[in-house]
């Protein structure tokens, strides 16, 4: 066999390879970078669902807190209406 007959298929292979090579490392790449985006994406996540939990928290307290000015607001209008009752049973000035 002659240098040509060995020359040209083993350039093709060479060709070959190295194309071949060029797409895994060009696919390792795009990979790489899914993950960094999968990564962010993760990481925003999680911090939206801290969010969504401390919000929840949040409104909770704030139930709480209305509850506890609604009790607030009816033992003040019963001392009201009990001091009028005083007021009318002793004849007093209670302005």
């Amino acid at each position: 066999m002659s240098i040509k007959e060995w020359l040209v298929p083993s350039v093709t292979v060479v060709f070959a390879a190295g194309i071949c090579f060029a797409s895994l490392e060009s696919a390792a790449q795009d990979v790489q970078e899914i993950d960094k985006r999968v990564e962010v994406l993760e990481s925003k996540s999680g911090n939206q669902e801290i969010v969504d939990i401390k919000i929840e928290g949040v409104e909770k307290r704030l139930d709480k807190m209305e509850d506890i000015m609604a009790k607030m607001l009816e033992v003040q209008q019963q001392q009201a209406i009990n001091q009028a009752k005083i007021c009318s049973a002793t004849n007093a000035d209670c302005d």
